[in-house]
């Protein structure tokens, strides 16, 4: 799964007592539906669907009136027979909307600052007879020490001016356009194309530029491979080709993508009209590419073939399908591909939407 999902998933029968609340949110909002599928009648997994979906609407930052009624309907169900046979921690959603109504979204009044807070304050406190004292006086040493950066006479002898990690774009390690938002980095090395993704890379310039493969000049097979890309969203995006490892946990290389496509492709006489679509696949490699004078930072890319609704909304595909070459420009937020023993697999994504009746 993408870096960004937070911990790889891990066996919920086995480990839910050590389930975090970061685990059973990725639990109930990416994982269950599709693990749920072949465990559940359609009557209760229908059910569990209108909870994931209540559950994604709280998450929300900004929450509507709609929505709100939305989230009190879903966890209601407007059927007050219902509360008797709720357990204490499903009784207490029945309230969620109230609080949202009255103090705001979830995120407003949710204690995760409070207890990270609370777990960095608990390893400075090494005195078992005086422990609130003790703690007072690391509290008192750590606020000092922050306050040194406005003493740049010591504050320079102290801490490296350089400390902070920053892209080198004087190294060849890093590349960015003019006027770019996103940056390859992870250098591999030089690659002559092959035949193929020549034939891939021809046909993207054809779109880029809008025109005949006739009027394009010499393409150079030459090339420069990147492993990783930083987005203008300040997500990292990996390559198949930085996944050395071959951690299946971490696939951080699945993505999703916008492309303007001609409605009439299909049609050779009817006018084009443009129309974004999205789509999804796994990044072979990025790369830098010089075009006359011009470089571009562009992805080779296979793409999944048909992906579908599942029956509760989450998209599966079966097979993967062509390559392409596109523009890194494109790519705006990773997604996760879940392989079931049906030899399915489906798109664990953030913003899948919830279906059911």
């Amino acid at each position: 799964m993408p870096f960004d999902f937070g911990r790889p998933p891990i066996n919920i029968q086995q480990h839910s007592t050590g389930f975090k609340a970061e685990d059973w949110m990725n639990w109930v909002v990416l994982y269950s539906l599709p693990l749920l599928q072949s465990y559940l009648p359609e009557r209760h997994l229908n059910g569990w669907a209108k909870f994931v979906h209540a559950t994604k609407l709280c998450l929300k930052h900004i929450i509507s009136m709609e929505e709100l009624i939305e989230i009190r309907r879903e966890y209601i169900q407007n059927n007050s027979a219902r509360l008797p046979a709720a357990l204490i921690s499903y009784h207490y959603l029945l309230h969620i909307a109230d609080s949202i109504y009255n103090t705001g979204p979830a995120w407003a009044t949710w204690q995760y600052p409070m207890e990270r807070l609370c777990g960095m304050l608990l390893p400075l406190v090494r005195s078992s007879q005086h422990p609130y004292t003790n703690l007072q006086n690391q509290i008192t040493m750590w606020t000092q020490f922050s306050h040194l950066q406005y003493k740049p006479n010591i504050y320079q002898r102290l801490i490296s001016k350089n400390s902070k990690k920053t892209l080198n774009y004087s190294e060849n390690n890093y590349f960015t356009t003019d006027g770019a938002e996103e940056v390859l980095y992870s250098l591999s090395r030089k690659y002559c194309m092959n035949r193929t993704e020549i034939q891939r890379l021809r046909a993207y310039y054809v779109t880029a530029l809008n025109r005949n493969a006739n009027q394009l000049s010499l393409i150079t097979n030459s090339i420069q491979k990147y492993g990783k890309l930083q987005t203008k969203n300040d997500l990292t995006i990996n390559s198949k080709l930085s996944n050395r490892k071959g951690d299946v946990a971490r696939t951080n290389y699945c993505i999703a993508a916008k492309l303007l496509v001609d409605r009439n492709a299909h049609r050779p006489n009817a006018p084009v009209i443009l129309e974004e679509r999205e789509f999804f696949g796994e990044v072979q490699y990025f790369f830098l590419h010089q075009y006359n004078s011009d470089w571009s930072m562009l992805a080779y890319v296979q793409w999944v073939r048909n992906p579908h609704p599942s029956g509760h909304g989450p998209l599966k595909f079966r097979d993967h399908g062509a390559f392409e070459v596109i523009n890194v420009s494109a790519i705006y937020r990773n997604v996760g591909f879940l392989k079931m023993s049906n030899n399915e697999f489906y798109i664990i994504d953030r913003e899948n939407q919830i279906k059911f009746r």
